[in-house]
């Protein structure tokens, strides 16, 4: 167990509250259409609540009008969680295509590597981040490889993001994009112990997600929840 790479700077400054690390190359190969993540190609980057990923980019919400501290990590093996001061950490999966990331901004492009991934293409990610004073926050970013792309889950959530029901929509959405098979199902307290949020959140952010177009849902027990507005037969 080791930290085989690392990246810090403690002067990043965003732009539109979005902190992005990128890929710094996503020329895929022609014929490469992996089944996960769903809606690889739409385009945006989701944060949900807090932070999401894709094929070749993850997305967090980061005040922009603060310099944070952010620290990138490659590990060969999954990390021991460091949770105790930490406001919010999510664990999801990550499609690298360069093996190259770079820490950008939505108006910055891809610049030079700040990490090096190597030729591994599949990753887990760990993305915490902890009060620094003011609006500022230490982020630590750790990266392992792990070929079994589970879809996203909490590890600690805030208050902050655990009261966006329009954000736990998004991270309900997060799910459903990185899962194989859909529809997926599962139930209101299945959801709220993968999102660490409560059942009534769950339920008004389905309500949410839904008027939304994210998603659509039939059943109730199971829940079938399927990506997109339900299509007319």
């Amino acid at each position: 167990m080791a930290v085989l790479r690392a990246f810090e700077t403690d002067d990043y400054c965003p732009d539109y509250g979005i902190m992005i690390l990128a890929d710094t190359s996503q020329a895929w190969d022609p014929g490469e259409d992996p089944q996960i993540p769903h809606h690889r190609d739409r385009g945006d980057m989701p944060t949900g609540a807090f932070a999401g990923s894709g094929a070749g980019w993850i997305a967090a919400q980061a005040d922009g009008l603060s310099d944070h501290t952010v620290r990138l990590e490659l590990h060969d093996v999954s990390p021991p969680a460091e949770r105790a001061d930490a406001d919010d950490v999510l664990e999801t999966p990550f499609r690298s295509s360069s093996g190259e990331l770079t820490l950008t901004t939505v108006t910055g492009g891809y610049g030079e590597a700040d990490l090096l991934l190597g030729d591994t293409e599949w990753f887990r990610v760990r993305v915490a981040r902890r009060p620094a004073g003011g609006a500022r926050y230490h982020w630590l970013i750790q990266f392992w490889p792990d070929p079994v792309s589970e879809p996203p889950v909490w590890f600690a959530r805030s208050s902050e993001t655990g009261d966006q029901l329009a954000g736990v929509a998004g991270d309900i959405e997060a799910l459903l994009r990185w899962t194989p098979r859909l529809p997926l199902e599962t139930s209101i307290d299945d959801l709220a112990r993968r999102l660490l949020v409560s059942s009534s959140a769950v339920g008004e952010a389905l309500v949410v997600a839904e008027k939304e177009g994210l998603l659509h849902l039939a059943g109730d027990d199971p829940l079938r929840i399927s990506l997109g507005r339900r299509t007319s037969s």
